[in-house]
């Protein structure tokens, strides 16, 4: 029972960690999908469609946007105000939408999707130090698999 718990342990780890990787690609790829192929454009906010609250307090309003001629709905980290005209970088094939310019820095998109500066700072920081984290702890706990519960560890 000790070893299966062990192996459990170990896998849910390395399903944590694959998760961690395909964000980390989800977002490195839509930040370059943005830079690269968005259309700098103009939106204006029609209304505002609901919110989504999380547990953790982040919240996402999902406003009802004019773009070029095309109604999409589309969500924000922040409040827009109604009626306002905004400039965006418009994907025409997802039909996603954040603001920003065409002169924006891959760091400046990726912030707009984040949400902040100091979070895309912080994700990234993780990011980069993940595959050095991911290294040692299989590093400490393969060897050890077989002997995870005991208490001299």
């Amino acid at each position: 029972m000790k070893k299966l718990l062990s192996y459990f342990v170990i896998a849910f780890l390395t399903f944590g960690i694959g998760a961690i990787f395909w964000s980390a690609f989800s977002l490195g790829n839509s930040s370059y999908a943005f830079w690269k192929n968005g259309r700098e454009t103009t939106a204006v906010v029609l209304s505002l469609d609901h919110v989504s609250g999380s547990a953790k307090g982040g919240n996402s309003y999902y406003y009802n946007l004019n773009v070029d001629g095309q109604k999409i709905i589309q969500s924000f980290r922040f409040k827009l105000s109604e009626g306002n005209t905004y400039k965006i970088l418009f994907l025409d094939d997802k039909r996603e939408a954040i603001l920003g310019t065409s002169e924006d820095g891959l760091f400046e998109i990726y912030s707009a999707q984040i949400g902040s500066d100091f979070m895309a700072i912080l994700t990234l920081l993780m990011f980069i130090f993940m595959p050095y984290g991911t290294y040692k702890m299989y590093s400490e706990l393969w060897p050890k698999r077989h002997d995870l519960w005991r208490k001299e560890y």
